[in-house]
């Protein structure tokens, strides 16, 4: 999916097809059995073998058409009539049905395919890109949001839902919206995650299943990737089933020691290939296994109401990688408090120092460079948000849910800027991990102990946690020419200073300032 790929579904109303004009070209994909636009996107017209397909659903009068967005970054197993629409069996796509006058549209359960949606001259629209819409419904930037992003993977739910323009909003994952035949909308939540009720050997057996599923389904001929240990898995996985042409060149070694092949970049290899489709091949790319696969250390919570003991246990392994003082850790295993009141009070903690552990998520924290005005509105979101419940009751639960969401944004904007596959983000994949006991995905004596015992074969890459100094000659102009700077939300001049700091203490902080501020409202993706 590059940065010219777009789909906008509308509603089947008489007059919905005055918004064509405010979008950016494109052409009707699909129209309603009342002959009125449906499905409108970049590119040529398609037919049903080269892009669109409308295939039999699942409507209750008889009269559903399912419209199923494919390519090369969109697979799908088209629904069965009367199966409903809320199961693809494999792979990672958009659905759209158009039953009696209403229309329905959603995307995965882990987010990667992500529906959005505003109101334009009148007309519910939803759309695969907040900035497409963005730019036909002229919305301008939330400040807010965009103070609230240079959090980075701190970012708390349900703040990591909204978008950086007001007046566009996002389908919470898993979830559809509707644009109904009166003319309102809903949103109706169609997935439920597996409860965690399986031993480490039966959830790796299903995992590879499903993962050997979600390769099969990338075609004949794929190259990996990069993505560390997950890349290693799905170019594993592909050569076993003689589909590996070409490891890329930024992909880890570990693929390669993995199918005993050198790496070899795409332009060395013969051409044309006897297997290849026309066109770029897919890259399947590992990024999301470690969020998918693992256990976010909020589990410790959890796991020490049902185990005490296995709690130190894995608390003490713990301990030692995260460097956590016993105070901390005892506080956390003694905190209480809901959903709601632990985003209270990080809206009043935004610029502490401690970061204390087994809480809802990682506490969020700004860098000192952002604005007083800037605070005030971030803080204020999460007060606004803060009876948003949670992804799942408990802690733990509700951290891995998020960190799926979380490496689902960044794998989607990763999609739109230079393309790629990301099987590790299909539902059936996610839901393979989920079904697992979050104390045998995240045993700490292990690295990836659920991968490995998928594919056991599988050659580890080595751990690299250096973080890299944001370093270039033009950062200074990239941040003074950046909304951050117009909008107030940071101090420029105090973003320089850090970046004359040969080891800043809030590297990774600078690093997430310094991608919000490449982003440009109308640049090539939808947010930093």
């Amino acid at each position: 999916m590059g940065s010219a790929s777009w789909f906008v579904v509308l509603p089947d109303l008489v007059g919905a097809g005055r918004v064509l004009r405010r979008l950016p070209g494109g052409a009707v994909l699909v129209a309603h059995r009342s002959g009125r636009p449906w499905v409108v996107g970049s590119g040529t017209p398609v037919s049903q073998e080269d892009g669109v397909v409308v295939i039999g659903g699942a409507g209750t009068g008889g009269g559903a058409e399912v419209a199923v967005r494919l390519g090369l970054d969109v697979l799908a197993v088209p629904v069965g009539r009367g199966s409903a629409l809320d199961r693809v069996r494999a792979g990672s796509c958009h659905l759209s049905a158009s039953v009696d006058g209403g229309v329905r549209v959603q995307g995965t359960a882990s987010g990667l395919r992500r529906v959005f949606h505003a109101r334009v001259d009148g007309v519910d629209l939803a759309c695969d890109r907040a900035d497409v819409l963005a730019a036909a419904a002229s919305a301008p930037v939330d400040e807010d949001v965009l103070a609230a992003l240079l959090l980075g993977d701190r970012l708390p739910h349900p703040l990591a839902d909204l978008t950086p323009w007001r007046g566009v909003t996002a389908v919470p994952a898993g979830s559809a919206l509707e644009l109904r035949s009166d003319g309102g909308t809903r949103t109706r939540r169609w997935w439920t995650p597996p409860e965690p009720v399986l031993g480490i050997e039966d959830g790796a057996a299903g995992l590879r299943r499903a993962l050997e599923e979600a390769v099969r389904l990338r075609g004949d001929a794929v190259t990996a990737g990069p993505g560390g240990i997950g890349a290693a898995v799905l170019g594993l996985l592909a050569d076993r089933r003689g589909a590996l042409t070409a490891t890329d060149a930024a992909t880890d070694a570990a693929t390669d020691a993995a199918t005993g092949k050198a790496t070899t970049r795409a332009t060395d290899l013969p051409a044309p290939l006897p297997c290849a489709p026309p066109g770029p091949l897919p890259r399947l790319c590992g990024h999301g296994a470690d969020e998918v696969a693992g256990a976010p250390v909020e589990y410790l919570h959890d796991l020490a109401r049902r185990n005490p003991r296995a709690a130190w246990q894995h608390l003490a392994a713990h301990r030692a990688r995260h460097r956590w003082a016993v105070a901390d850790v005892l506080r956390g295993f003694a905190d209480r408090r809901d959903h709601r009141a632990w985003l209270l009070d990080q809206a009043r903690s935004l610029h502490d120092d401690a970061v204390p552990p087994l809480g809802w998520g990682a506490p969020p924290r700004l860098p000192p460079w952002v604005s007083v005005e800037a605070a005030a509105g971030v803080a204020a979101l999460l007060r606004a948000h803060s009876d948003a419940a949670p992804l799942a009751p408990q802690r733990g639960r509700h951290s891995h849910l998020h960190r799926v969401r979380a490496v689902a944004a960044s794998c989607r904007v990763a999609a739109q800027v230079g393309g790629g596959e990301f099987p590790f983000l299909d539902d059936r994949v996610v839901e393979a991990c989920l079904a697992v006991r979050a104390e045998q995905r995240g045993a700490p004596w292990t690295r990836a102990p659920l991968l490995t015992a998928a594919v056991p074969d599988v050659a580890q890459p080595r751990e690299n946690r250096t973080a890299a100094h944001p370093g270039g000659d033009r950062l200074d102009e990239l941040v003074e020419d950046s909304p951050l700077t117009a909008l107030g939300v940071v101090d420029p001049d105090a973003v320089r200073a850090q970046l004359a700091v040969p080891e800043p203490r809030w590297a990774t902080a600078l690093a997430h300032t310094l991608a919000v501020a490449a982003w440009r409202p109308g640049g090539a993706h939808e947010r930093p």
